[in-house]
């Protein structure tokens, strides 16, 4: 009789798309089991502050799409990398703990760097050059590759983790990456790795639970930092892997413009945060959805046009790429996106502060984006409801 590993592994090597079926089944399967035991051990979060969701919520989208990914991933004929396995493992462990007891930012930064240490020296997967980004000839690191390597991963572990800020963005923005990274691979003429259309599967069975569509009203599982944390380190892999060998799928600037929003929006961030004397690392409310919401669009329609327009940078990095554009054309490119975002945010869409008082909506939905001009408040009489407040709190 014919063992279940033989018959996954069958499907794997004809079929790649059908076994990554078994990601998003046994994802989807561990959210329902997880539930209870979540809510036990006080793996869930709570509404305050910041978070305006309703509710107890769990947050084990990291277990669930861990857990999918390696029993899926064990069944495959093809052998996905132990190192990965074992990083993946290290991350989502620590983010669990942070989840639980809220690890500092140092302890965090430390599991962080382990993990991609792991990935560079263990795993072999580094940045060995930058490409042809200044038009002079492709830019060899040399020493310096471990240590950017480190640097790009650690960052860009932490910029996916501040995108996690409404249903289904994260989530969205990681299948869409994972989307290009498999269209790349094809394009390429090479066959595409069991291990992406798992995760990719295993995405897709989480965002069955956490994003808002006809059928959901709001998510019912979070990713917490744990699954953030996961699928950051998780896309860092790969696109890494996708740069290197001696026939690189992609150039790096290409896979600049695959992970774009989550980088441009961290960077532009951290360098707002800086020029107003306040830390990189403390959370308030100007990331680009939190923007969007202020603008009155719904947290779908504003998670939704994100992933697209994720969806439509990383198609630019990879159809570019695929077609000769040159990778100097590119880096001009993705810093005119990245200047062209800074301003839009700064400038055209900011909202006044209004201490607590919200004011009545000017244009709604999507009407808003296509404004040329600076939010204004519609109350003439907000000012002196604002001083009045001002002057009640002295």
């Amino acid at each position: 009789m014919a063992t279940i590993e033989n018959i996954l592994g069958y499907f794997s090597g004809s079929v790649p798309v059908l076994i990554s079926g078994g990601g998003l089944f046994f994802t989807a399967l561990l959210i329902h089991m997880l539930r209870r035991p979540a809510e036990r051990v006080g793996l869930v979060d709570r509404p305050g502050g910041r978070k305006t969701h309703e509710g107890l919520i769990p947050l084990t989208g990291g277990l669930a799409i861990y857990g999918g990914f390696f029993a899926v991933s064990e069944c495959a004929a093809e052998i996905v990398s132990p190192i990965l396995l074992l990083a993946m493992g290290l991350v989502l462990v620590v983010g669990i703990l942070d989840d639980l007891y809220g690890l500092s930012v140092r302890m965090r930064l430390a599991a962080e760097i382990s993990a991609a240490l792991t990935m560079a020296v263990w795993g072999g997967q580094m940045i060995y050059d930058l490409g042809d980004i200044v038009g002079t000839g492709s830019l060899p690191l040399g020493f310096f590759a471990i240590p950017f390597t480190v640097l790009c991963t650690v960052g860009f572990i932490n910029a996916f983790n501040m995108a996690d800020g409404i249903d289904g963005l994260a989530a969205g923005c990681a299948l869409t990456t994972v989307g290009w990274f498999i269209v790349a691979t094809s394009l390429d003429g090479l066959p595409v790795p069991a291990s992406k259309w798992i995760l990719l599967a295993a995405i897709l069975g989480f965002m069955l639970y956490n994003s808002r569509h006809p059928l959901r009203k709001k998510a019912s599982v979070f990713l917490g930092d744990s699954g953030s944390m996961l699928l950051g380190f998780t896309l860092a892999w790969f696109a890494i892997q996708m740069t290197g060998g001696d026939s690189p799928i992609l150039s790096p600037i290409a896979i600049a413009w695959v992970l774009a929003l989550p980088v441009i929006d961290t960077i532009r961030l951290m360098i707002q945060r800086a020029s107003r004397g306040c830390s990189p690392f403390v959370g308030d409310r100007e990331h680009l959805h939190h923007i969007l919401l202020r603008m009155n669009l719904t947290h779908a329609q504003t998670s939704w046009l994100l992933v697209g327009v994720n969806a439509s940078l990383g198609g630019i990095g990879v159809i570019g790429h695929h077609f000769g554009v040159p990778d100097l054309w590119l880096t001009l490119g993705f810093v005119g996106i990245f200047l062209r975002h800074s301003r839009w945010t700064t400038y055209v869409c900011h909202v006044p502060k209004t201490n607590g008082l919200i004011p009545p909506p000017s244009p709604t939905g999507l009407k808003a984006l296509s404004l040329g001009k600076p939010y204004q408040p519609t109350d003439p009489e907000l000012p002196g409801k604002l001083h009045k407040r001002q002057a009640r709190r002295r």
